[in-house]
């Protein structure tokens, strides 16, 4: 039975502090709900959820859920939390957390979905700066936290929804949107998918939910992409860096963290694009945010001038710190597609830089299949650290770990070092100026660039204390 929601007035959220959920508590605090949450540590996503007057518990307990009217979960949380199973017990409803998001974006009229492999967080970040530039006051729902929001989600008065749609757990299929976008589908979340044909068909189901009057926007150049327009039956837009696409690019120059080219409409010249992050994967995931705007009339010079103001969504090419001069740049890329497209824009952004990149493998599952890609996806690293692997609560896997993946690499350069503290140990005796430190992935591993950056203070100004003081 569908619930009424003229008849809920508290909601809880269980795991909180997760990207997803956070931005769900927000909106749900914005609508007016009273929103209570709980999760097993503060995070700053709790943090400000706190500020904002939402109710957070830390830990989690049967109590917590008392005089609720619904509670969401997020996908992280194990069917045998103690706030799961008292909320059963006492008939409570419950939903998951793209059930929530599915009700969310059907209060809009124009319902954007942002899905692939690759690519979605930050396409999605810059289609809602665009959209907000544009004054059409859009609510929107990001996978990491923005500097021009505050935070990682917003409640809009205007008729339009976009949000980050999570293919990994096949979640995406409770929503119902307008558009979509399709970055591109590669192997990946295979533990859950089992075999890429049923990743495949998962998408093709995900395309299926678009309704006649509406369309989707894909990569062209992905293949996946390709065989998916010839068997969904709907109307796609095509971008992509080849010329043969319906928005494409041209004269791509890439100089530190700016990108420019000239933007192209069916092979027909509209202007030139400035970009405030590097490299060609920012200036695809761009094209998107074009074909959008063009579809709903947004003038060009002003999607232009949004973008040129964006400077990224968090851990994705975000800069540390400098000291000495060493570059300390932290990146969430964490597949072998995303990571050569990271190091390939370190490289055509700064040639003469050593690039020195630390990579934390994510999941075992993922170490196991794409191992072998993993191993040629580091060729524009000068130098490579491979640690161990952040399990994200998977069990290891007998013979998997970090080590499979730097025995595939150039012994001259590159190393397995378990542990990020011994890791910190041997950078701090490589690092040199000129050099560029990348640390890599979805993990935790940004706490090594951390460590690094405060180290190279206190040894250059011994009155700086780890406290900052």
């Amino acid at each position: 039975m569908p619930l009424d929601f003229n008849k809920i007035k508290n909601i809880h959220l269980v795991g909180v502090g997760g990207c997803g959920v956070s931005g769900i508590a927000k909106i749900l605090h914005e609508m007016g709900f009273k929103v209570s949450g709980s999760d097993v540590k503060e995070n700053p996503n709790t943090v400000r959820l706190k500020d904002m007057g939402v109710k957070i518990q830390i830990g989690h307990d049967a109590d917590n859920v008392r005089g609720i009217d619904l509670m969401v979960y997020s996908s992280a949380v194990s069917f045998d939390n103690p706030e799961l199973k008292e909320g059963q017990a006492k008939g409570i409803p419950i939903l998951k957390r793209a059930e929530m998001l599915a009700w969310i974006m059907s209060r809009s009229q124009n319902r954007i979905a942002v899905a692939g492999t690759h690519g979605k967080t930050t396409t999605t970040a810059m289609i809602a700066k665009v959209l907000d530039a544009a004054k059409l006051n859009p609510t929107f729902l990001i996978g990491c936290d923005m500097d021009y929001v505050g935070g990682n989600a917003k409640m809009g008065s205007g008729g339009f929804c976009v949000a980050e749609a999570d293919e990994s757990d096949s979640s995406f299929l409770f929503l119902s949107p307008t558009i979509e976008i399709i970055t591109n589908i590669e192997e990946d979340h295979m533990e859950h998918f089992g075999n890429t044909e049923e990743l495949f068909r998962t998408f093709e189901e995900f395309a299926s939910r678009v309704p006649a009057n509406g369309f989707i926007l894909v990569d062209g150049t992905d293949p996946n992409n390709r065989r998916l327009m010839e068997r969904a039956g709907k109307r796609f837009i095509t971008y992509g860096l080849d010329p043969g696409m319906e928005y494409s690019a041209k004269n791509l120059k890439h100089s530190k963290f700016n990108s420019s080219y000239i933007l192209l409409k069916n092979g027909e010249e509209v202007g030139e694009v400035g970009l405030s992050v590097p490299g060609w994967q920012n200036v695809l995931n761009s094209l998107a945010v074009f074909a959008i705007g063009f579809e709903f009339g947004i003038d060009f010079s002003l999607m232009v001038s949004a973008l040129q103001t964006f400077v990224g969504a968090r851990r994705r090419f975000s800069i540390v710190g400098e000291q000495s001069d060493i570059m300390i740049i932290d990146d969430y890329a964490h597949h072998p597609t995303e990571i050569k497209a990271t190091l390939s824009a370190a490289r055509a952004g700064w040639p003469k830089r050593k690039i020195v990149c630390v990579f934390q493998p994510h999941r075992y599952t993922r170490t196991k299949l794409l191992k072998d890609r993993f191993g040629t996806a580091f060729s524009d690293a000068d130098r490579v650290i491979i640690s161990d692997i952040y399990a994200a609560s998977e069990k290891p896997i007998p013979g998997i770990s970090g080590k499979t993946i730097a025995n595939l690499l150039d012994k001259e350069k590159a190393s397995y070092i378990p542990k990020k503290e011994k890791i910190v140990e041997q950078l701090m005796k490589e690092l040199k100026p000129g050099d560029m430190l990348l640390t890599v992935g979805a993990g935790d591993i940004y706490t090594v660039a951390k460590e690094i950056l405060l180290r190279l203070k206190m040894r250059d100004h011994p009155d700086v204390h780890r406290d900052g003081g």
